[in-house]
């Protein structure tokens, strides 16, 4: 029987030179023919025999060779599947990954090795179900679960995928494999899109087939933080008037970009967005915001420059915080200045106003 799996000259050879190639190749002949579909129940127990030990060689470059030629089998004994499973990583790691007849219950066994290579092939593998994909983002290391995010074939709920943003919202690496992934639930691109860069946000619309709101409201995004961005570049009156009476002549100077720029700690652009769009002087503009304690002052200036009321939260907010800094004479960056905002906002409540979640999800989405 064996002679019909190896050649004389394969004997002979392995005879002579029993080192690792000599049995490597060996191994290699039996794997083929063990898996070729026309093996006998003799045949298919002497070659079974031969993996036996061969998962027991001392050489591991064997044991490598081995693993290589199982993966594509199917229906090999549990005792080889587990010897391979446990070996060293360069013996286990291809036997995992491509190795169809694992369970979700076999992968999940293996996950819980915490070994983070052997890891990595189980979320790598193309038969990934909701239960094994609910694990890895469960239990698993960032880098495990980002290699889950980029294989498509896996099967992710959306509960899972809320898993995922309450884990790692803060993580460029996982909104970008989030956002390269090909079908992403539009729930999905609603939560975490105001926590993208711009140039990620634009993939969004590239990648994946948008409703058009939100297409629209993404492009009026990026182009609102490109413009506060070159806002944030100047530093005088003149330069920061000239960029204003700029957009609002061409129609861009929208309210939207109005509040955005206050909550992201933009005083300058905002006192002169209202001056135009209020037709208040510079002077009667800061005089209302900062002078006095009476907020329907405030109101009444941001009714006049046609702020919607269910902006004004955020708009006393952020004055609210530049108050305080100003005052504590400290310096502060944009992203914690919308910080401080996104905490007053959260603890809002003015003048028998009360926000609903909604309301709140939709300020900060125009602070973030």
């Amino acid at each position: 029987m064996i002679n019909q799996i190896l050649s004389n000259k394969d004997l002979t050879e392995l005879s002579l030179h029993p080192d690792a190639e000599h049995k490597s190749i060996a191994g290699r002949k039996i794997s083929e023919y063990y898996g070729s579909g026309e093996i006998s129940l003799t045949g298919k127990k002497l070659a079974e025999d031969i993996f036996r030990i061969m998962v027991k060689d001392v050489e591991i470059k064997v044991r490598e060779a081995l693993s290589e030629s199982l993966k594509n089998c199917k229906n090999i004994p549990q005792d080889i599947v587990e010897d391979l499973i446990n070996d060293k990583d360069s013996v286990a790691v291809p036997f995992i990954k491509y190795y169809q007849d694992l369970s979700s219950e076999d992968l999940i066994n293996i996950l819980e090795m915490q070994n983070l290579n052997k890891q990595i092939a189980v979320a790598g593998r193309t038969d990934i179900t909701e239960d094994v994909s609910k694990y890895i983002v469960d239990k698993c290391p960032e880098e495990v679960v980002g290699v889950l995010i980029s294989n498509d074939r896996a099967i992710i709920v959306e509960d899972t995928y809320q898993a995922i943003i309450n884990k790692y919202g803060n993580s460029d690496n996982i909104k970008q494999r989030l956002v390269y992934r090909s079908e992403l639930p539009t729930s999905v691109i609603e939560k975490i899109v105001n926590s993208l860069s711009a140039e990620l946000q634009k993939r969004l619309i590239t990648l994946h087939n948008l409703p058009n709101d939100l297409a629209t409201n993404i492009v009026e995004q990026v182009q609102e933080k490109t413009t506060l961005k070159i806002s944030e570049e100047y530093s005088t009156d003149k330069q920061v008037e000239e960029l204003v009476h700029q957009l609002y002549t061409s129609n861009r100077l929208t309210s939207s970009l109005v509040v955005r720029a206050i909550c992201m700690g933009d005083l300058k652009f905002f006192e002169y967005a209202l001056v135009y769009l209020s037709d208040t002087p510079i002077t009667e503009v800061r005089k209302i915001l900062f002078n006095t304690n009476m907020d329907f002052m405030i109101r009444n200036l941001l009714r006049k420059a046609y702020i919607p009321k269910s902006m004004f939260p955020a708009v006393f907010s952020a004055l609210k915080v530049t108050k305080e800094i100003r005052f504590d004479c400290r310096k502060t960056d944009r992203k914690s200045f919308a910080h401080k905002v996104i905490e007053r906002i959260l603890s809002y409540g003015g003048a028998g106003e009360e926000l609903s979640e909604e309301d709140v999800n939709y300020l900060i989405s125009k602070i973030s």
